[in-house]
């Protein structure tokens, strides 16, 4: 009994397989199922069609064979990997298929009735669109197309939408008649294929192909024959589907059933639109062989006139054919794109299309380029007067038109270093006095932004919060101007300065200009917020002050770790670059020969000595450039210069620097020195010279890590021990230790021991940023590195230093005794090479310590033992005889 109903079920899907499929695929394929594992449908069935409801925005009936078709996932029985659609409701879930249809409800409930349609894939660009990008420089769209390039949003049903009352009456439409009165009556009544509606106790009326504004009186009519003293309402339910067709350069051609409420627009929505290749302005519908209506999509697109737009009816053919003739436009125009035209065009006429010229349009001429005869380009170039524009147009036109010259006319520039930028027009006459009226319009908002962020409170000491590599914690933006610029359109205030991994000014310099970068880690580190708001410092660690050994910065270094956690930081710095005064320029071009020159003129005789000489007469296009000292370095006497003095002075602070004043000049006008200041370990600092040190140790951290590279890569080819491996290793962690080192800018003024009193102070002269810190006298002496006992030991006038290498029990049996030195309080270093010994006498040892100097006892380096060496020799010789052993072979 099971084989037999096996069997039968087999036979009836082997029938229902081998009936045909209307609906098309996106291949241009007509849709079947696949050979996959038996099963049976338990979904709802439909009624004996074979159309497949396809309008994502209309109702249908009378759906298909198996369930609800659909290119999206089914629930469609084990047919999913069919070529044409799955179907839902039956059975497990199928794959998505390949037919490019869509659907709606169609009279059925679905499981969902929103879906998402797929989206296009891209069309390729058309010859017209290549010759076009050829000779403008971009691609130019297709006019129109882009309506057809996003999917549909939704795939509702339109079933309740008001009928029209030409709206056609056919078989499968539903009447809803309801009658009140002497008799009561609600019923809904379906056109049968014949045409007819059967009302009860009144009998058959025939009703197809009637209009909906015909339905109500031949209604009235019926029912008077039988009814009296009643009133009724007549209304239509659910609507019939139809079978239209969708031909030609269509993006999906092929057959829908759609809802009879269709109109034409509707159709061509639902097929994807007219190919690159298609007519967006003959659109036909065909109906019983003959051309119904034509639509152009341009009046709907361009004024939403939707006159064109005719209902569909059974059996509809809408066809696109192929486009006509096109040009393209580019240019100063509102719509740049390719157009279609619909018969022969002028230039008036296409400029209406694109919506006329932008406001930026040359509107003097207009240029074309035109193909004769299939054969040769052209180029054309015509005046927008009346004959210009009626010039008409042939296909494969490409237009384009120029906007107007980037210049300026009648006018004059001016920037720079100044309050308000801008354009002022030019009038004969015109000297530079009415556009440089004060010296108040040279202060650059720049300058006021800094002054205006004085005034804001002042956070404390902030520590650095912890953040994860390469974020910014709690949020915090980013800052890395330190010079009073604004961020982002706004000043920055006193919080600008709570970033992590920012490149950071150095503690010594003065300006934001003359800034040191510290090395990328920022892990130890201190930050400090000045009042200000304009520098973000950071307070190094000891390993990144090895090259500050002065007793002076020692002491810095010292009082900035006590004072960063009870106290903020508060710099003066020069605002903003300041104004050249001796130097302004007027950039003019020739306008004959069209050649650029320069004009100088002195700014400062003119704005403050209103020198006529100076007034120079503008000419119309003339730039007139005022440039600060940071665009041009100018000479020591004109530039404003701070100083700063730290330390023991009788008013340590900063201090403006008068031309020709030199450092002893400004330490007498500080009011000398005190009775505690040590000029022999005083540290006088240089952005300059910072600069200059910097680069020259770059360069010889390059040179060391080229000569590792050399000697690692020998090691490599010889040895055949890890110790070649580790001393690789360690020589790599130094280059990386010589490259956090950065210079401090000291500048050595060969002080004496016993040097006192300002008379000693040299006649240096200053530059802006130097700074000079005079510490006060040390009674203390250190001894540091391998020795029993490092310490620090208070200084006596009577010890050497062979005596206070005694006091730290002498040097350790890994010391290098050899090579001790002696770390002044100056910084300068006196080694044990440097100085002469005898045989029986060692003069290092007797030499005289001062206060604050630090003797340093290093360690041996480790050295490669002698069988190490051997090996290493014997390795080599062993090659050299392999080679010669080959060399007499090959000969």
């Amino acid at each position: 009994m099971q084989k037999t109903i096996s069997k039968a079920i087999g036979l009836f899907l082997l029938s229902i397989a081998s009936l045909p499929l209307l609906a098309q695929t996106s291949n241009g394929t007509t849709g079947g199922y696949s050979t996959g594992a038996t099963g049976s449908y338990t979904g709802a069935t439909g009624t004996s069609s074979s159309d497949y409801c396809l309008d994502p925005t209309l109702g249908c009936s009378n759906n298909n064979q198996l369930g609800d078709p659909t290119n999206l996932m089914g629930n469609g029985g084990q047919y999913g990997n069919a070529i044409g659609p799955n179907y839902l409701n039956g059975g497990q879930t199928g794959t998505q298929g390949t037919a490019g249809v869509y659907v709606d409800n169609g009279g059925f409930t679905t499981t969902n009735n929103n879906q998402t349609m797929l989206m296009l894939p891209p069309q390729p660009i058309t010859d017209l669109q290549r010759m076009a990008r050829e000779s403008t420089g971009i691609l130019l769209p297709i006019f129109g197309q882009d309506l057809f390039t996003k999917p549909l949003s939704t795939f509702a049903p339109a079933d309740q939408v008001p009928v029209t009352p030409d709206y056609v009456l056919g078989p499968g439409d539903e009447i809803v008649l309801r009658l009140w009165g002497h008799t009561n009556l609600n019923s809904r009544l379906t056109i049968d294929r014949a045409g007819n509606i059967y009302i009860p106790q009144v009998g058959t009326v025939h009703v197809s192909g009637q209009h909906m504004s015909d339905l109500q009186p031949q209604l009235q009519r019926e029912l008077s024959r039988t009814y009296r003293n009643f009133e009724f309402a007549v209304d239509l339910g659910h609507l019939r589907s139809i079978q239209v067709f969708v031909m030609g350069e269509a993006r999906r051609p092929g057959s829908y059933t759609v809802s009879a409420l269709s109109t034409l627009l509707n159709a061509i929505f639902v097929s994807g639109g007219p190919t690159q290749q298609g007519s967006l302005r003959k659109i036909e519908v065909r109906r019983a062989g003959k051309v119904a209506a034509t639509a152009d999509l341009y009046s709907f697109l361009l004024s939403g006139d939707k006159s064109n737009d005719i209902p569909l009816q059974a059996g509809d053919v809408i066809f696109i054919p192929f486009v006509g003739s096109q040009v393209a436009l580019s240019g100063a125009v509102r719509h740049p794109a390719v157009y279609e035209l619909n018969g022969p065009a002028s230039v008036d006429d296409l400029l209406k299309l694109a919506g006329g010229f932008t406001a930026t349009a040359a509107g003097s001429r207009l240029s074309i380029e035109r193909i004769e005869n299939h054969r040769d380009r052209h180029a054309i170039t015509i005046a927008l007067d009346a004959a210009g524009l009626s010039t008409k147009l042939a296909d494969g036109d490409v237009l384009r038109a120029d906007s107007v010259l980037r210049g300026y006319r009648d006018s004059v520039t001016i920037r720079g270093n100044l309050a308000n930028a801008g354009r002022f027009p030019w009038h004969p006459g015109m000297r530079l006095s009415e556009i440089l009226p004060d010296r108040e319009s040279l202060l650059t908002p720049d300058y006021w932004n800094a002054r205006n962020r004085l005034g804001l409170p002042t956070p404390l000491f902030l520590p650095d919060p912890p953040s994860q590599p390469g974020s910014a914690s709690n949020g915090a933006q980013t800052n890395t101007s330190n010079t009073g610029s604004p961020n982002n359109g706004q000043p920055n205030g006193p919080t600008d300065s709570a970033a992590v991994s920012t490149p950071t000014t150095n503690p010594n310099a003065n300006n934001a200009a003359a800034a040191a970068t510290t090395p990328t880690s920022t892990q130890n580190i201190t930050r400090v917020i000045g009042a200000t708001g304009e520098r973000d410092q950071v307070l190094p660690s000891a390993t990144e002050r090895e090259g500050q050994s002065s007793v002076a910065e020692q002491q810095e270094f010292a009082s900035d770790r006590l004072a960063a956690t009870t106290s903020h930081h508060v710099d003066i710095l020069i605002p903003a670059p300041e104004i050249d005064w001796s130097y302004a320029t007027i950039e003019r071009l020739d306008p004959t020969t069209l050649r650029n020159s320069l004009v100088p003129f002195h700014l400062g005789r003119l704005v403050m000595d209103h020198d006529t000489a100076e007034d120079k007469e503008l000419q119309p296009g003339d730039v007139v450039t005022i440039v600060s000292q940071s665009d041009i370095h100018v000479s020591q006497d004109e530039q404003t210069k701070y100083i700063r003095l730290e330390g023991e002075f009788g008013s340590s602070g900063v201090y403006s620097v008068a031309p020709g004043e030199t450092l002893a000049d400004v330490v007498k006008r500080a009011g000398g020195l005190t009775k505690n200041a040590y000029l022999y370990g005083a540290a006088f600092t240089r952005e300059s010279a910072r600069v200059l040190q910097q680069q020259r140790l770059d360069e010889y951290i390059a040179s060391v890590e080229r000569e590792e590279e050399r000697a690692g890569a020998i090691r490599a080819l010889s040895s055949t021990t890890p110790y070649a491996i580790s001393q690789t290793q360690d020589e790599k962690e130094l280059i990386i230790q010589l490259r956090r080192l950065r210079s401090t800018g000291r500048v050595v003024l060969d002080f004496k021991s016993n040097s006192a009193g300002v008379d000693s102070i040299p006649d240096l002269t200053l530059e802006n940023g130097d700074s000079f810190r005079v510490p006060s006298r040390p009674a203390v002496i250190s001894v540091v590195g391998s020795v029993y006992g490092q310490n620090v030991f208070l200084y006596n006038g009577d010890h050497r230093v062979a005596d206070y290498l005694r006091l730290a029990g002498k040097a350790t049996r890994t010391a290098d005794v050899s090579r001790e030195f002696l770390v002044r309080a100056d910084g300068s270093i006196l080694s044990k090479q440097t100085v002469h010994s005898g045989l029986w006498s060692d003069n290092f040892a007797s030499a005289a310590v001062f206060p604050g100097d630090t003797i340093v006892v290093p360690e041996k380096p480790v050295k490669p033992t002698f069988l190490k060496n051997i090996l290493d020799y014997a390795t080599v010789f062993s090659a050299f005889g392999v080679g010669a052993a080959a060399i007499t072979v090959l000969k």
